[in-house]
């Protein structure tokens, strides 16, 4: 197998001891149950960084995901695990189950969709109610749910406040897990089990933290008291994981760590595309510095041109594992989008280019287009998305295989005379077993989150690979290459010492910047909107009734067209199938709308659609549902379009329409609103919807 393939199956696998285990990020030791575990009816994936169960057509149905732990050991164990809840029934539930099935005994500690929190247990049909808490859960996205246990003995608690114990009940001590119950959408992270907690001397109380008093063994005076300190709320999909030993990461340091909805192939794509970016331009400077190879342009661009080849070579040649080469694609991808976000975010900032001519750097966006060039020449099936995404021109894609062609065989002849022949080095000039000095890697502890995540996580594989590169090369000293903290965000060659640094914040800037544009997190980390819900989560129709009086609509207006909702905008010409959710915005249906026009005299209405006949009041707007990205310059303008058509007023609800279920340029115009902090609302259906319901058009007033 080619050398770079072999190096991202060990990255790969050294992100996770299961190589990448489905669900793994949210479920931690539940991860494995979800295939074997789940029921017809019920799906499971990845949302905005939850595991999420969904049931849509079966009410009373419950989901138990459970794992078998047996007795808690002398010294305890801490269940910890965050939820949330989304359904129309306010008696749907998700809670954390103890089960012991030989018994036919099971204790539940549940919250429910109208916040009341329950605790109970069932003895075969005999059911015996603990507790009942109403409004301790918030349903925000930061409710934490723990069972603390020593044997035989459990403490339930939600959110720092103790629920009850259970001291008596043949359920504890056997198998753990999540149940959903009802209709709705479940989501479920950071699930945890901890043993060794702490020990108790026979007689002594119990320490703060709460560990319940086990039965008959002198604990039974120890005082009730709430945890000391408790566990800080945490909203989905959280960006800076928890200290050590406190949460499912396990990174030490400060800083954020973008994780990019949980996905593991997701999270290592995008880090490993960062990082090989950066890598290979600075191992193209020292190819240059230590074999004195001729340089005749700009050496900066001659590099981005080495990087660009090197990236893309692991997609040209596929292995036989789906993962792996899903993994070479996206994160071959992220090199070269790297470039392009930064460019629109300067440009979107007014960045000045008055002093860029004297840079020895290319513009970023000239940098993308040059990459992407080179890996659309020499990949087009793969990165045609990309290059449609972005808008490359066709004049442009009809260049790009000539010049992959170009700078690939030039390249090669240049370092053929250094390269040791092999199976994918044919015309090397050198023996297989020609001497030569090594690459060296050195990882650093870093005090940065994203730093120990490559220092602790991806070190080993990483090191491999980049050894690899002296086992191509015939080099006349060692090249020394450190990863490491430096207090700038740089990375450089050193002709003089023969290294190359490869600074941790850096990395850690690109990884940030793309999870605010992709995943709409603020400075890598996911923070709650103004009305307490998570900012990332797609947002659901409303949950008042519908318009009166407004019979059942004639189109299915939430009907899935199996398009998931995405933070990144539809490319032109905006016509397709849409999502029936949407980010950072709001569903709404054609009895939702009439009901808002009825309610709210300051409604803002905005046709994207381009179409002559619109509804009542609304404003066509065509460009603001444009692609580009939710930094570009189109933000501004529509922020400030927005403002004037409000009055000035931030609180007034805006309402984007298009043609009909197809025409995305109304989620586009709703995300870029949202991400703008409006109260953006999504009309899905549009003008065809509004007007299959009977109500009518401007047009249709017109001829009134």
């Amino acid at each position: 197998m080619h050398l770079r393939g072999v190096a991202l199956i060990f990255v790969l696998g050294a992100f996770s001891s299961a190589a990448h285990a489905e669900f793994e990020q949210q479920l931690g030791p539940l991860a494995g149950t979800v295939r074997q575990q789940l029921l017809q009816g019920w799906t499971a994936g990845v949302q905005d960084g939850w595991f999420s169960l969904r049931n849509t057509a079966t009410p009373g149905s419950e989901q138990t995901l459970y794992l078998n732990v047996g007795p808690a050991p002398e010294t305890g164990r801490v269940t910890d695990v965050n939820v949330v809840v989304n359904s129309q029934n306010p008696k749907a539930s998700i809670g954390v189950v103890l089960n012991n099935r030989a018994a036919k005994s099971l204790c539940l500690l549940e919250i429910t969709a109208d916040k009341n929190t329950l605790l109970f247990c069932l003895e075969g049909q005999k059911r015996r109610d603990i507790a009942s808490v109403p409004n301790l859960a918030k349903l925000d996205g930061s409710d934490r749910m723990k069972v603390v246990e020593l044997p035989g003995a459990a403490r339930f608690v939600v959110n720092g406040q103790i629920i009850g114990d259970v001291t008596d009940s043949p359920a504890v001590g056997s198998e753990i897990g999540i149940m959903a119950y009802d209709v709705g959408t479940f989501g479920i992270a950071d699930f945890t089990i901890e043993s060794n907690v702490g020990s108790k001397p026979s007689g002594a109380a119990a320490p703060a933290g709460g560990l319940p008093p086990r039965p008959g063994g002198g604990g039974a005076g120890a005082p009730q008291t709430a945890p000391q300190g408790g566990n800080p709320q945490r909203t989905p999909a959280p960006a800076q994981p928890p200290a050590a030993g406190n949460g499912s990461s396990g990174l030490p340091g400060a800083g954020p760590y973008p994780r990019f909805g949980g996905d593991t192939l997701r999270i290592v794509s995008v880090y490993i595309g960062i990082m090989r970016s950066i890598f290979m331009h600075e191992f193209g400077h020292a190819l240059i510095g230590e074999l004195e190879l001729p340089s005749t342009g700009a050496e900066e661009d001659a590099v981005d041109i080495y990087a660009a080849l090197q990236i893309v070579e692991p997609t040209m040649y596929p292995s036989n594992d789906k993962d792996v080469n899903t993994m070479a694609r996206d994160a071959a991808t992220y090199a070269a989008l790297q470039w392009y976000y930064s460019g629109k975010v300067a440009e979107s900032n007014g960045a000045s280019a008055s002093s860029a001519w004297q840079d020895e750097h290319t513009g970023d966006l000239k940098r993308f287009r040059n990459m992407l060039c080179i890996m659309y020449g020499g990949n087009p099936s793969v990165f045609e998305p990309v290059a449609k995404h972005v808008g490359l021109e066709d004049r442009t894609k009809a260049r790009c295989s000539d010049e992959f062609n170009k700078q690939n065989r030039a390249w090669r002849k240049i370092l053929a005379p250094y390269t040791r022949v092999g199976t994918w080095t044919p015309d090397g000039l050198q023996p297989a077993n020609a001497p030569g000095a090594p690459v060296k890697v050195v990882f650093e502890p870093s005090s940065r989150k994203i730093g120990n995540l490559f220092a602790n996580n991806l070190s080993e594989a990483i090191t491999n690979n980049i050894k690899l590169l002296g086992q191509t090369y015939v080099l006349p000293r060692p090249v020394n290459v450190v990863f490491k903290d430096c207090g700038k965000l740089n990375a450089w060659y050193s002709p003089r010492e023969g290294s190359i640094t490869m600074c941790y914040e850096l990395i850690e800037s690109i990884a940030v910047m793309i999870s605010d544009i992709e995943m709409g997190t603020v400075n890598g980390e996911v923070v709650a909107n103004k009305g307490g819900g998570p900012a990332t989560a797609p947002r659901q129709q409303p949950q008042s009734a519908p318009g009166q009086g407004m019979p059942p609509s004639a189109i299915d207006e939430l009907k899935d067209m199996g398009v998931p909702p995405t933070t990144m905008l539809f490319a032109a010409p905006y016509k397709g199938p849409t999502p029936n959710q949407i980010y950072r915005a709001q569903v709404i249906t054609t009895a939702d709308l009439v009901s808002m026009v009825k309610n709210d005299k300051n409604i803002l209405i905005v046709d994207t659609s381009g179409l002559r006949d619109t509804v009542p009041i609304a404003f066509p707007l065509a460009d603001a549902g444009s692609d580009g990205s939710v930094t570009d310059q189109l933000q501004a303008s529509l922020d400030a379009w927005l403002l004037k058509k409000s009055g000035g007023k931030r609180d007034v609800p805006v309402v984007f329409l298009g043609g009909s279920m197809n025409d995305r340029s109304s989620y586009n115009a709703a995300l870029r609103a949202g991400t703008l902090g409006w109260p953006a609302y999504w009309y899905r259906g549009g003008v065809e919807a509004w007007a299959a319901n009977g109500l009518p058009t401007t047009s249709d007033m017109a001829k009134k």
